[in-house]
């Protein structure tokens, strides 16, 4: 058996599968990218020499890499990365927890697919894999939660998996976690360091899960200095540097001296390290891009769950229900801290995180009240059950700023 081996653009360390669409092209279509990775695997598998042009043309593509430690592989399993695995952010940690299932499962064949963007082709893609015989798809991004919906309606026999959403069928589930239990910790490094008690924040879109970081930070930030003041600005997109840019100079130029951010781009950090600002960050693996003024990240450990969900599926132990992670169980972790976190502010960030991984405290106990006045959790209860924090639609009272609709 002959295997493949697919070029890629150079990568940083622990990388190594190229881009689904060219930088300079970033509207081609990724179905037919995906084609020629589908009769690369297929001249590898079979070790068909008499197809070596085709191979050699899906090579020089570099639309894809497949690993895998055997020619029969336990279970084939396809990850749709929204954008660029090299964001320091969402799709570098999702890019990341692919590589540590396929280490974790040296037997499976893990496809891993960048800049599957929210657009109907990345839904014909999902419909290739599942026509090739992906047994496990991932989906990994908020707004390919419908196309997912379609996909898995037409084929019974694939189990899909989405993040940050909330729909699910049969063979359709999702899978989350309570991020906010770290962006709280984040959000006490951000008050206690902030001179002028002031954070700013760019937002993506308002989904639940961003309202929850959001609104976490705040709350952490509370704890440090209850007269914290924070600005949003929204930009409408996951990933838009020009925006991001103008968005961090308002906050900056509106006195805001730690940032906080939901978005992909490098923007932020950047902004604020040429501000001599300081900087919180939605992923932790983003404190390399301005490590000086960088104050702590919130995580994600993707793989954790992608090990779980693949080897049930392998097992035949798989059933459709929502995961739920947290940071006691490990699915959520801190990035802690900056050089100018003072040594005691990190004493007692580090208390409180044993405090929730011990369910000793609540992020999110009641009263908490939303920007238009109204009680959305009551004192003495919870606004950590699963219920609630599926549901969130609002930011904190106090926040400056309009939340955009739809």
């Amino acid at each position: 058996m002959a295997d493949a081996h697919l070029e890629s653009h150079p990568k940083l360390p622990g990388e190594g599968i190229a881009d689904m669409r060219s930088p300079n092209n970033p509207k081609a279509t990724p179905r037919l990218f995906l084609l020629l990775v589908v009769i690369s695997l297929i001249a590898a598998a079979c070790g068909d020499d008499d197809d070596t042009a085709t191979t050699a043309a899906a090579t020089e593509t570099t639309a894809a890499e497949t690993t895998a430690a055997s020619d029969e592989p336990c279970i084939r399993v396809g990850v749709l990365i929204n954008l660029d695995r090299n964001d320091a952010g969402w799709n570098e940690a999702h890019y990341r927890g692919g590589e540590y299932l396929q280490a974790q499962i040296p037997c499976a064949e893990v496809t891993l697919l960048e800049n599957m963007h929210e657009t109907p082709e990345t839904e014909a893609v999902m419909r290739d894999l599942a026509d090739d015989g992906y047994d496990l798809i991932f989906a990994t991004s908020f707004g390919l939660m419908e196309f997912t919906q379609r996909v898995a309606a037409d084929y019974p026999d694939v189990i899909f998996e989405h993040a940050s959403g909330y729909l699910s069928a049969e063979n359709f589930s999702n899978y989350v976690g309570a991020q906010y239990e770290a962006a709280y910790l984040a959000g006490m490094a951000a008050g206690a360091v902030s001179e002028k008690g002031k954070i700013g924040y760019v937002g993506p879109f308002a989904t639940p899960d961003v309202l929850r970081d959001l609104n976490g930070v705040v709350l952490g930030a509370r704890e440090m200095n209850p007269d914290i003041e924070v600005q949003m600005v929204w930009v409408s997109s996951w990933f838009d540097p020009g925006l991001e840019t103008q968005a961090a100079q308002t906050l900056i130029d509106d006195g805001a001296d730690v940032l906080f951010y939901g978005t992909a781009s490098p923007s932020v950090p950047t902004e604020a390290e040429a501000a001599g600002i300081h900087w919180v960050a939605t992923n932790g693996l983003a404190e390399r891009l301005a490590p000086d003024s960088f104050l702590a990240g919130i995580n994600y450990e993707w793989g954790n769950y992608m090990v779980e969900a693949t080897q049930a599926v392998i097992d035949g132990t798989w059933v459709s229900e929502p995961y739920w992670g947290t940071m006691a169980d490990g699915f959520i972790t801190l990035t802690c801290c900056g050089p100018d976190v003072p040594a005691d502010v990190e004493a007692q960030i580090r208390e409180r995180e044993e405090q929730i991984k011990a369910g000793e405290f609540d992020p999110f106990a009641g009263p908490l009240v939303n920007q238009a006045g109204e009680v959305v959790v009551p004192e003495g209860e919870s606004g950590s059950s699963f219920d609630h924090v599926f549901g969130v639609d609002y930011v904190l009272e106090g926040i400056e700023g309009t939340v955009p609709s739809g």
